[in-house]
């Protein structure tokens, strides 16, 4: 494994270099092709301290946050289900005029919430691929298929018709503050194809180098008219998306996905202490820069954050369900660890010129009794770290947290598993800790919560004296 991914002098002349490092509260639109970095006042979706938000659905919003006694910045929820999968598996049909997503934000927004919506679709899509092909190849696949797209685009601007300001199908849209992350994985696989065209393309790349244009995609070929004047290319794709945003969803912020492995080198996993965060983070802001971070052609606005995802599993489960070791080294001593993750992220956000937030943390721990490592009560160690060091995370560029999961075992804030208060005996061990530091499970659960009221309580001590980001 290399030391260091380099940046060559060539890819700095395609203009792979570096953009400013303020983040772009508003949209950008300017006359000629160029990277940008723009300043504005915050707003309720970007706040003036660091904000912390949760996996919900509007059950749990209208529920255990709104109970919770704790100023949640922000509400998130997956949304998709495949475009073209029957049934009412897509949100357009999970309730009349496909208004869902307007149910939520007014829930959200009832508590005092953002409404953050994680529009994940086209991999569920139907398309050429088979069963067969992995998430990477469909994706791919499905990127490049003009009837695939044309479907994607048109939904896409739906939901962008029903966050927005306007009425469309005599529906007023929800028209306040959201966010709408786009795709999570997808650019981390487009950057991985052009990077490594020959294993990880599937004959959709046309070159090869760190540069968003080199991906093809249906774009104009798609016959989605807003879709014509783009290039069939990943950063087309991504100018239709801050175009329709730009149409119809001027109070809507788009966050683009920078994922840790998408140069080739896993932060999550990768154990070598030779590995170059810096460089690493700083490759993949400048692929999401190109992407429409903050370049425009000007004829679109540009993507307002990042997102930036540390697991989808608590580390137990990895640990001793998939027999995967996913601890990060809180004590910052072996790899990976904390202080690594941290250096590719302020890369990253330097290289794009946009903040991040980082989504879908693990609610595991490792001080309250119920986290035994059963399902249900699996345990991590990034609530504890994250709240532990705040300024470390505002120093790498990070502008807030979202605490989820994606898996049905995995530790949450409420009682997804219907036990109850539970205390079982201790679990002593030393996951987490390069230093070998031994670790026991010790406070009592006052609550039903399945993490046992870690995050409610660790929560409700910051909103006391929330850490400020200007």
């Amino acid at each position: 494994m290399r030391s260091a991914r380099i940046l060559t002098a060539a890819a700095l002349a395609l203009g792979l270099g570096t953009a400013g490092t303020a983040f772009a509260g508003g949209h950008t639109k300017l006359a000629t092709a160029t990277t940008t970095s723009t300043v504005s006042s915050p707003t309720r979706a970007v706040p003036t301290h660091f904000g912390l938000g949760l996996q919900a659905d509007t059950s749990q919003v209208n529920g255990w946050m709104a109970h919770s006694n704790i100023s949640w910045d922000y509400a998130y929820r997956y949304i998709g289900g495949g475009i073209n999968t029957g049934g009412t598996k897509n949100w357009t049909d999970w309730a009349a005029n496909a208004v869902y997503p307007i149910q939520f934000a007014q829930a959200a927004n009832s508590h005092g919430y953002v409404p953050v919506f994680s529009y994940y679709t086209l991999n569920a899509a139907i398309g050429p691929c088979t069963a067969t092909c992995s998430e990477a190849q469909t994706d791919l696949t499905n990127l490049n298929s003009p009837v695939v797209m044309a479907l994607y685009y048109n939904d896409f601007a739906k939901l962008m018709q029903r966050l927005g300001t306007g009425t469309y199908d005599g529906v007023n849209g929800y028209g306040q503050d959201a966010i709408v992350h786009i795709e999570p994985d997808l650019s981390g696989y487009a950057e991985s194809a052009v990077l490594s065209p020959s294993a990880k393309c599937y004959g959709f790349c046309t070159g090869t180098g760190n540069n968003p244009s080199l991906l093809k995609a249906s774009v104009a070929n798609s016959g989605f008219a807003l879709a014509k004047s783009y290039p069939n290319t990943y950063r087309g794709f991504n100018q239709v998306l801050l175009k329709l945003r730009d149409t119809y969803a001027p109070n809507v912020r788009l966050a683009i996905h920078v994922s840790n492995w998408a140069t080739g080198y896993d932060i999550n996993s990768a154990t070598s202490p030779t590995l170059d965060a810096t460089a690493l983070g700083t490759e993949a802001g400048q692929f999401a820069a190109q992407s429409g971070a903050s370049w425009t052609d000007g004829t679109t606005s540009t993507y307002d954050l990042l997102f930036n995802d540390v697991s989808n599993k608590d580390a137990g489960y990895y640990t001793y369900v998939l027999n995967k070791p996913r601890f990060w080294d809180q004590s910052n001593t072996v790899f990976p660890n904390f202080h690594r993750w941290e250096d590719y992220v302020r890369a990253a956000t330097t290289a794009a010129g946009r903040k991040a937030i980082v989504w879908q943390v693990p609610m595991g721990n490792q001080v309250d009794l119920p986290d035994n490592n059963t399902p249900g009560h699996y345990q991590d160690n990034r609530v504890e770290y994250f709240f532990g060091h705040m300024n470390e995370l505002k120093g790498a560029g990070l502008v807030g947290a979202l605490f989820g999961s994606t898996t049905p075992n995995a530790t949450t804030y409420w009682d997804r598993m219907g036990d109850g208060v539970t205390n079982p005996a201790p679990v002593c061990n030393s996951d987490g800790w390069g230093n070998l530091f031994v670790e026991c499970t010790h406070q009592q659960a006052q609550v039903s919560d399945d993490d046992g009221g870690y995050l409610r309580v660790s929560a409700q001590d910051y909103y006391k004296s929330p850490l400020a980001l200007q």
